[in-house]
């Protein structure tokens, strides 16, 4: 039947508002008109009626402040990035602003889900069990690379895909700014060799390449980017047999659970099992990704894995001191089982 039901219309899109002209929708003039809104609001309602400021009647004042504050706010939806609305900006920066930049450990391992490091098998728990371990890649030059050369290291990383990979991965890439003193520190020391002092041609070509080269990277803003690959193992996954009866019946919604009590290793057996397993799985990656050509890999400790995980989530490095010692095994107080 053809059904023509107006109050039945289908979407074409979900999540749209109506335009009002180019890009901006009702939402957004809202948003412009608010502050103003809210001028005009404080003068009628909180400011007594015959207030002055400078001899000047509150109420004369309140419709160019009105003005003003419209304008603004037309400002900061037309400021409004392109992946969102103005108003879910707002409500971004509000809560933003209104959150405390401090948390506890607990609430701060709700957003993280990291429970516990591992540093003597360079692995990390999440709070549900799982462990995790990242290799760190060192791919090829391809700057001056040809076409050809392109397909070829791609080709190589889809077969490293389809016949290494049998488990879920995750794949990191971030920047961090270029050890600017630390590459020039090694040129300011040769300034106090003896034979650059004594060859004041060669001191000056140094200095000047330090003058140079300082400035041609503050310009170019030189960073150095690493690339992670992040290697999950589930308690789920190290419980059974792939094969067996029970591991096809953990699956099932209510009976599952009670299989997962009554047949599920016990906790050090099963952390053991995760850990071994969390070893292959990585062995197997950094192995197949040595396999291309040019391409290095190798397995960070649990103090670089530590680092990387927490400047992912303060977006920004952070002044650990001695990590090594930050990550205990043991309890300050009371031994190895506190």
């Amino acid at each position: 039947m053809d059904n023509r039901n107006p109050a039945k219309r289908i979407p074409k899109s979900l999540g749209t508002d109506t335009k009002l002209f180019g890009s901006y929708t009702m939402t957004d003039l809202a948003v412009a008109l608010f502050p103003g809104v809210v001028v005009v609001l404080c003068v009628q309602v909180l400011l007594p009626a015959g207030m002055t400021i400078g001899g000047y009647q509150i109420q004369t004042l309140a419709l160019p402040l009105a003005g003003v504050m419209i304008g603004l706010g037309a400002l900061f939806v037309y400021l409004t990035p392109a992946y969102t609305t103005s108003a879910d900006w707002v409500t971004s920066m509000v809560t933003f602003h209104s959150r405390s930049e401090q948390i506890d450990h607990e609430a701060a391992k709700e957003y993280t889900q990291v429970e516990r490091v591992y540093p003597d098998r360079d692995a990390i728990e999440r709070t549900d069990g799982a462990m995790i371990g990242l290799v760190q890649v060192i791919p090829p030059t391809m700057a001056l690379a040809t076409q050809e050369e392109w397909a070829q290291k791609a080709e190589s990383f889809q077969d490293f895909l389809n016949t290494t990979v049998e488990f879920p991965i995750q794949i990191y890439s971030t920047t961090q700014p270029f050890p600017v003193d630390e590459h020039l520190g090694r040129y300011e020391s040769r300034l106090d060799d003896p034979d650059v002092e004594a060859n004041p041609q060669l001191e000056a070509l140094i200095e000047n390449y330090l003058d140079w080269y300082e400035t041609e990277l503050h310009d170019r803003r030189m960073t150095i980017r690493d690339h992670y690959v992040v290697v999950p193992v589930a308690p789920v996954e190290v419980q059974f047999d792939e094969t067996s009866l029970a591991q096809q019946l953990a699956g099932l919604p209510v009976l599952g659970a009670i299989v997962r009590e009554l047949y599920a290793p016990r906790e050090a057996v099963e952390r053991e099992a995760l850990l071994s397993e969390l070893d292959a799985r990585l062995d197997q990656v950094r192995a197949g990704l040595r396999s291309i050509e040019g391409c290095t890999a190798h397995r960070i400790d649990a103090t670089d894995a530590t680092e990387v995980v927490g400047e992912y989530w303060s977006d920004g490095s952070q002044a650990y001191g001695d990590l090594d010692t930050v990550l205990r095994t043991r309890g300050i107080v009371g031994g190895p089982d506190r």
